[in-house]
């Protein structure tokens, strides 16, 4: 028979059988478990993936800082430009209408020079003289109360002497277009004045042309845009431009056209020599007589513009957009910051912990 061994485990005392009883004794435990959750060891080729991602966004997020650093140093800028540009405006609107407010000048130099004209915009001014109908142009199309039609522009000879200059008459619709739809009827005279008159306007400055309008076509009367120098040019006038003022009354002195014959018209082409019918004369009218516009637009007689100064001004707008800008922007920043630095100690706790273990 095989010696049979009985083992028994009472704490750190073993017993195997009769044999000598042996202690095990279990060592203190010295080493405190991290609380921090290890990640598992990866492949050298996961690290390098890590690494160019961890680059990427180090990129991205340094871009992106540095954006919101610069974006309210740029808009304070932008905010205290407008500002500067706020007041130019104001002060070119002021002085607009200190010009539109002087009194009317009385005839005007025969050698006028156009470089001048921009120190005097809106300064009316009365002149005689008669318009060369030969040489009319119209701009447009234009809407006026739902209804088609053009800006009448012609030039007007000066009986004082110098080359002629551009007057806006004012609009009409697109039937009234054609001189001879103009010359019949009881406000001829007014549609169509004839001899020397007297007239009051104001001198504009027009926007130069840009290369992205549409070019006029040489020799036709048809224009898209204020080419105030195109329109000189073919109408053999100064390059100034002035607009008539708006007026219904009634101008008894004034004649409507002669029984002469006139030339061929047409808007879309050159002109060509074409006899016409003979026009009627004006019927006499009365000094204190003011017509409905109403009355004019039938008649084809140009409605003027109303004198007034139509600078746009949105410059405070603009300000208050780039300093609210400005101002979000510094909170945005300002909060990213405190948050960075909150979770920066959060890290360095963190980092003190673990050095413990």
């Amino acid at each position: 028979m095989f010696p049979l061994k009985l083992v028994f485990r009472v704490g750190t005392l073993r017993f195997a059988g009769l044999g000598r009883p042996s202690v095990s004794v279990t060592p203190k435990r010295t080493v405190k478990t991290s609380i921090v959750d290890w990640k598992p060891m990866n492949s050298t080729k996961m690290d390098l993936r890590k690494a160019e991602n961890n680059a990427k966004h180090r990129f991205f997020r340094g871009t992106l800082f540095g954006l919101m650093i610069a974006m309210p140093i740029i808009s304070f800028a932008l905010g205290c430009w407008q500002v500067k540009r706020l007041q130019w405006k104001v002060d070119l609107i002021k002085k607009a209408e200190f010009q539109l407010a002087e009194p009317p000048l009385n005839g005007l130099p025969a050698d006028l020079d156009p470089n001048a004209i921009s120190q005097f915009e809106f300064r009316r001014f009365r002149i005689r003289g008669h318009f060369d109908y030969s040489q009319e142009m119209f701009l447009g199309p234009r809407i006026r109360n739902g209804e088609v039609g053009y800006l009448v522009i012609t030039p007007f000879v000066r009986a004082s002497g110098g080359k002629p200059i551009l007057i806006e008459r004012g609009w009409i619709r697109k039937a009234k277009v054609i001189p001879e739809t103009r010359s019949h009827g009881y406000l001829s005279h007014l549609a169509m004045p004839q001899n020397e008159i007297t007239i009051e306007a104001m001198f504009r400055v027009m926007p130069t042309k840009s290369s992205i309008q549409l070019d006029h076509e040489p020799g036709t009367k048809l224009f898209y845009v204020h080419d105030v120098p195109t329109m000189a040019e073919q109408s053999g006038a100064l390059p100034i431009y002035a607009q008539m003022m708006y007026s219904l009354r009634d101008q008894p002195d004034w004649t409507g056209p002669d029984d002469q014959p006139a030339k061929g018209w047409s808007l879309f082409s050159k002109p060509a020599d074409k006899k016409t019918n003979s026009h009627l004369p004006v019927s006499d009218a009365d000094s204190t007589l003011e017509w409905q516009e109403l009355e004019f637009n039938n008649q084809g007689v140009p409605i003027a513009a109303v004198p007034k100064v139509n600078f746009t001004n949105n410059h405070f707008q603009y300000l208050i957009t780039w300093f609210g800008v400005s101002l979000a922007s510094s909170s945005l920043l300002a909060y990213i910051a405190y948050k960075k630095k909150t979770l920066g100690s959060a890290d360095k706790l963190q980092k003190a912990k673990l050095k413990n273990f």
